[in-house]
């Protein structure tokens, strides 16, 4: 019996007129983690929506191995006009699950304090969370992530990690996109990217960058480069450079506070 949970066959996709499938043929295992990288617009997010049937593609095939149920969060969960509390509440009533395992998940990605609160005030990382909460209470045969730790912060990032290794191990399907060269080494078993429409397998083949964090401080003169995330600045360094970038950024008194490799 074949161990193959999705099929495309020829399949291809555009949006006003630009490719961004172009003939895609390829078979994923059931069990798999599959990550999904490359730059903003390269058809990472289209892709996930093709597997999981969202979008209707212009041509060619997806095939299913069976009935298959889908877990999905969006990059951007919606802030709606309700607590988080009664939102995971009625997911989990339609899920029928146990609501004790819900309060866990809130407890374990540190939003108790939230509880009460309506998701339309929450924060982008804040949101990212409850969306991945209402994935995990109740995941299915296929767990679709798209872009999951943007915005949160490193201890959430360690416990989605934890959580999503303990659903391969159950063998739950996984595809994910994302840019984070950490999430890749730590729950992906292959890595792809989409390359003028067409996917490549980018094994022992990534050219990695690193994002550099700094402190914001106004006594200071911000660098053309550096782009504002609230409280902190952004600089995306190339790896021949980060010693040089990390000295200057010493000697010139910014505080670092966060260093993250990316593909």
């Amino acid at each position: 019996m074949s161990d193959t949970i999705v099929t495309l066959e020829s399949v291809s996709k555009s949006y006003n007129r630009k490719t961004v499938l172009d003939g895609v043929s390829h078979s994923f295992r059931k069990g798999g983690s599959i990550a999904f990288a490359g730059h903003n617009g390269c058809g990472k997010s289209t892709m996930l929506k093709v597997l999981a049937g969202i979008v209707r593609i212009d041509s060619g095939r997806v095939q299913y191995s069976g009935k298959i149920r889908f877990s999905y969060v969006p990059e951007k969960f919606s802030g709606m006009d309700v607590t988080m509390g009664r939102y995971l509440y009625s997911i989990a009533g339609m899920e029928g699950v146990e609501w004790s395992n819900v309060r866990k998940l809130v407890k374990d990605f540190f939003l108790e304090d939230m509880f009460h609160l309506k998701m339309s005030q929450m924060s982008k990382g804040s949101l990212q969370k409850v969306g991945v909460i209402q994935a995990f209470m109740s995941p299915h045969d296929i767990l679709l992530l798209d872009e999951p730790l943007s915005g949160q912060d490193p201890e959430s990032q360690e416990v989605f990690i934890s959580k999503v290794n303990e659903l391969r191990e159950q063998g739950i399907t996984i595809f994910m996109s994302c840019h984070e060269k950490k999430l890749m080494d730590e729950i992906s078993d292959q890595v792809y990217t989409i390359e003028k429409g067409k996917l490549k397998s980018l094994e022992g083949q990534e050219e990695s960058y690193f994002r550099v964090y700094v402190r914001r401080n106004d006594n200071l003169t911000c660098w053309p480069e550096m782009i504002p995330r609230g409280e902190k600045y952004l600089l995306r360094v190339a790896e021949e450079q980060m010693k040089e970038t990390v000295m200057k950024l010493y000697c010139e008194g910014w505080e670092l506070i966060g260093i993250e490799e990316y593909i």
